[in-house]
């Protein structure tokens, strides 16, 4: 297998992006505020399949849809480089994997039931996601679950910060999905027949953009909804203020929603759609994201941790790029 085939299904993988594997993770560490090492790998090394099997799946699902596209064309199965039959085999696997890994880690049933639901919901929405509207709910509701079998497997008992932090990745994944990806694909999706909010509130990106305000509206409520809950913990536990650098996390917090905010404006009113600009944006708040996430666990989880959390992603994609011998992601628009 020559470096040509083996980019191909990294590509097929979105192998560079796997560092984003860590959402079982958050919940742990929501729920205990530390992990052993090796409670961190095996929940890393779950993520990981989770994931590839989300991104390979909805690939075969939506194959023939994909070939209409120009603007898909370079996928790997739709320009033939990776067989579908290869890539129903990677499917198989990482199912398998998901459940053998869990089993042989944790061997409880009740995170088993919640992983089981989660990759049930993921699935789903792949095969159906957009043959109806608001099925946008089922995959943020996915990777929640996902978040929250990361925590289950340290405590039954779940608080007050964990169900924040669960209900948090739901709200963010909802935005990326319905809104970001939602604006992003609507042109595809209104070819496809697609019935996503952003297709059936009317959107049109051909060259000129147009967004009505009911679907405005949708977004800043969603968006607005994340920033309040980044900041309710320190409204109901007040312990959180026991945390050393409490001033200077909530520093870093309104200045990451602030930026938030601020750039979904930018896109809302955008006047002309550039996709490549559009995907851009969409990998940048989506970091942000990210990053919100791992300050706001600070509280619980201390610096070295989150240092580690936000390092990954980071150092995962910049390594694999360059095995890979591609060039980081890196644009100056839309910082």
């Amino acid at each position: 297998m020559g470096l040509g085939t083996i980019k191909e299904y990294a590509r097929l993988m979105r192998l560079k992006a796997m560092g984003i594997s860590t959402i079982a993770v958050f919940g742990a560490l929501s729920a205990t505020g530390s992990l052993e090492i090796w409670h961190f790998l095996f929940l890393f090394l779950i993520g990981i399949p989770f994931n590839i099997l989300g991104f390979v799946f909805n690939d075969i699902i939506d194959l023939e849809i994909d070939k209409k596209s120009k603007e898909l064309s370079e996928r790997p199965l739709v320009k033939g480089t990776v067989p579908i039959r290869a890539a129903k085999i990677i499917s198989i696997i990482c199912f398998v994997l998901i459940f053998s890994l869990a089993i042989f880690f944790f061997r409880d049933l009740f995170a088993l039931l919640i992983l089981t639901v989660s990759v049930i919901l993921g699935l789903v929405y792949d095969s159906w996601g957009k043959r109806f509207l608001g099925s946008d709910f089922i995959l943020a509701a996915s990777i929640a679950l996902f978040c929250l079998f990361g925590a289950i497997t340290v405590t039954h008992h779940i608080e007050k910060f964990t169900i924040i932090i669960v209900t948090l990745i739901f709200i963010h994944v909802l935005f990326f999905n319905m809104i970001e990806g939602g604006f992003k694909d609507v042109k595809n999706d209104r070819e496809s027949g697609a019935k996503t909010t952003a297709v059936v509130l009317g959107i049109t990106t051909d060259f000129k953009v147009f967004i009505p305000n009911s679907f405005k509206i949708i977004a800043i409520t969603i968006e607005l909804s994340a920033t309040f809950l980044v900041f309710l913990p320190f409204i109901l536990l007040p312990e959180m203020y026991n945390f050393a650098y409490w001033y200077i996390q909530i520093f870093i917090l309104i200045l990451l929603t602030m930026s938030l905010v601020l750039t979904m404006f930018t896109m809302l009113n955008m006047k002309f759609f550039d996709r490549v600009n559009v995907r851009n944006i969409i990998t940048k708040q989506e970091i942000k994201r990210n990053i919100v996430t791992v300050v706001l666990l600070m509280s619980v989880a201390g610096v070295l941790w989150s240092i580690v959390l936000v390092l990954i992603p980071i150092v995962w994609y910049i390594f694999f790029s360059f095995f890979l011998f591609e060039k980081p992601f890196i644009s100056s628009k839309m910082l």
